[in-house]
């Protein structure tokens, strides 16, 4: 089926399942932040002094967290705030948080209040422009994936102001975005979250979606990931059977982010994060120019969105599109036959590619 037909289709289902579900109840804490524009303004009041020193600090502290609305009132709730993921929060000079809504005050706002657990990509660096320009690249890199494909994470762009209620840091006015939290991507999908799905058998998942996701991850140069290890990857199971769903998370390690603390791979012979490698299922050539070209279509409009996205300075703008007309061209060639007689990377490495994740990712390999 025609990649374009086929994501068309998706996104009817989708829209119809959201809409029954509308019939029933209100939306999500998420769906207000995006009725709210472009980016969202945030305030987050919270003891940071003490997330920030303690970094093997688990538990959580209690914060409130105020936005603007898109009446452009103040809304405020409390939250439980906590640190989260592993090798950011080790190197970075403010960690990635985790935001716990309660359940209550979410059904007190005709909100759905299971929807509650939200993730805060956060600025890595204390040097405000290099921090920024690693956070907007990712968010980029997020509504990228959704340009392709309704089947990935919905992100909200948020300006925040943190503001240390023990006295201890002065106040922080930085660019981050939120994540939609899994239990609603997964319901938007038509299906819920498959929490126990390690390695699972090729035949098992969906081969299509699989397919773009790894070209996806190959045209950004990620290699932060994995299918066998569910690393960095969400399954959906749908409601009504079939195969599983991979939805992708975590970009910040991908050439096309670049930022300052990615390594790259070396268990996969990786001697740079710009050197892009397949770590997808093997495919055939078929399936593989059916999704180059479903790409290429997209080409113009994934070059657009990195040419406006007017937060970024002109030159990472132009890096972001030199970056990835590096793949167009690629893709292109292999579409056109111009190949070189099949020595591109992808198209060797896609046609008979090791399973992703068949060798084990070291300890030099983060994890978030």
């Amino acid at each position: 089926m025609n990649m374009a037909i086929r994501n068309l289709i998706i996104a009817i289902a989708l829209l119809l399942a959201a809409g029954e579900a509308g019939a029933q109840q209100e939306g999500s804490i998420f769906d207000e932040f995006l009725k709210a524009g472009e980016v969202v303004e945030i305030e987050i009041e919270a003891p940071l002094g003490e997330l920030v020193e303690n970094r093997r600090m688990e538990e959580a502290v209690q914060a409130r967290f105020t936005y603007k609305n898109q009446r452009g009132q103040r809304q405020g709730y409390n939250i439980e705030l906590s640190q989260r993921g592993k090798y950011r929060r080790r190197i970075c000079g403010f960690p990635p948080l985790a935001l716990n809504f309660s359940k209550q005050e979410l059904r007190d706002e005709g909100l759905i209040a299971k929807y509650d657990k939200l993730k805060l990509v956060t600025h890595c660096l204390d040097d405000k422009e290099a921090g920024e320009n690693i956070v907007l690249r990712e968010y980029l890199a997020y509504k990228m994936y959704s340009e392709l494909t309704p089947q990935s994470y919905r992100v909200q762009l948020a300006r925040i102001t943190y503001l240390d209620s023990g006295g201890e840091m002065n106040r922080i006015r930085r660019y981050g975005f939120i994540i939609e939290d899994t239990d609603e991507m997964a319901h938007r999908l038509g299906g819920s979250e498959c929490e126990d799905c390690i390695n699972p058998p090729d035949s098992a998942i969906e081969a299509s979606a699989e397919n773009l996701l790894s070209v996806f991850q190959y045209m950004i140069s990620n290699t932060d990931w994995s299918l066998s290890m569910a690393r960095n990857i969400k399954f959906v199971a749908l409601a009504e059977g079939g195969r599983l769903i991979p939805v992708p998370f975590d970009f910040d390690f991908s050439g096309f982010v670049d930022a300052s603390y990615a390594l790259p791979n070396a268990d996969y012979g990786q001697v740079s994060v710009k050197q892009r490698i397949f770590l997808g299922m093997p495919a055939s050539r078929a399936v593989l120019e059916e999704n180059l070209r479903f790409i290429i279509g997209k080409k113009e409009r994934l070059l657009e969105m990195a040419r406006e996205c007017k937060l970024l300075n002109w030159e990472a703008r132009a890096a972001c599109q030199d970056f990835l007309n590096s793949f167009f061209l690629e893709a292109e060639q292999i579409l056109s036959g111009t190949d070189r007689g099949g020595e591109s990377p992808l198209l060797q490495q896609a046609l008979g590619a090791r399973p992703s994740g068949a060798v084990t990712p070291s300890e030099k390999t983060p994890g978030k």
